[in-house]
C-alpha cells in the first residue's frame, strides 16, 4: 500500500510578488525618466540644428563680406557722369549702399558692351525677419537682378573714409570720387559682429 504524500509551502516574505500598486508605481517612475531622456534628446538635437545653421550664416556672411570687397576695390565714380555713382544712405538704422564697379564685359541688347555694372546693399524686411539684399545692373540697362545674400541679421551699418575722416554719408556727385576706403559692419542673428575694411584702387 503506497503512501500518499503532500506538501504544503508558505511564501516568506521575500518570495511574495508585486502589488498592482507597486507596479503602477514602477510603471509611472520608468515613463517619467524616458519622458526626461527624451527631452534632453531632443533639446541636444534642436541645440546641434540651430548651431549647424548659424555656421551657415557664418559662412554666408563672410562670402557676402569677401565679395563685397572685391566690389569696392573696383568702384568707380566721377562727378557729373550719367551712369557711374557712389552713394549711401540710412533705412531706419541701417546702412544703404549702391555704386558703380568694373567687372567682366558684358553685352546686353543694344547696349554698348561695357564692363561697368552697378549694385547697392540694403536691407529687406520680412516681417520680424530682416536680411540683405543684393540688387546688380547694368547702368545703361537698369534692369535688376535682386537677390538675398544673408539672411536673418540684425544689422548692416557702412562707414566711409575720405582720407581724413570717416562719416556715414557719401555722395560722389558732392565728394567728386568714390571713398578711399570703406568699412561694412554686419550683426547676425546670434549678435555675432562681422566686419571689413577695403580701400579702392581707383581714383
Amino acid at each position: 500500500m503506497k503512501g500518499r504524500f503532500s506538501r504544503s509551502y508558505r511564501l516568506s516574505g521575500n518570495d511574495r510578488g508585486f502589488t498592482l500598486i507597486e507596479l503602477l508605481v514602477a510603471v509611472s517612475l520608468t515613463a517619467i525618466l524616458l519622458a526626461s531622456l527624451y527631452s534632453v534628446f531632443f533639446s541636444v538635437a534642436g541645440a546641434g540644428t540651430r548651431a549647424r545653421e548659424e555656421a551657415v550664416r557664418n559662412v554666408e556672411a563672410g562670402r557676402a563680406l569677401e565679395r563685397m570687397a572685391s566690389e569696392v576695390r573696383s568702384a568707380y565714380a566721377r562727378r557729373g557722369s550719367p551712369v557711374t555713382f557712389f552713394k549711401t544712405g540710412k533705412v531706419r538704422s541701417n546702412s544703404t549702399v549702391s555704386f558703380t564697379f568694373f567687372s567682366y564685359p558684358v553685352q546686353a541688347g543694344d547696349a554698348p558692351k561695357s564692363d561697368l555694372m552697378a549694385v547697392s546693399y540694403s536691407i529687406e524686411r520680412d516681417g520680424g525677419r530682416r536680411h540683405l539684399l543684393k540688387e546688380v545692373w547694368s547702368p545703361y540697362l537698369g534692369e535688376k537682378m535682386s537677390f538675398r545674400v544673408v539672411e536673418d541679421i540684425k544689422g548692416f551699418e557702412v562707414s566711409l573714409f575720405n582720407g581724413k575722416d570717416w562719416s556715414k554719408a557719401w555722395d560722389s556727385e558732392l565728394e567728386g570720387s568714390v571713398p578711399r576706403a570703406m568699412t561694412v559692419k554686419m550683426t547676425l542673428a546670434s549678435g555675432e559682429e562681422l566686419a571689413m575694411t577695403t580701400p579702392t584702387m581707383i581714383r
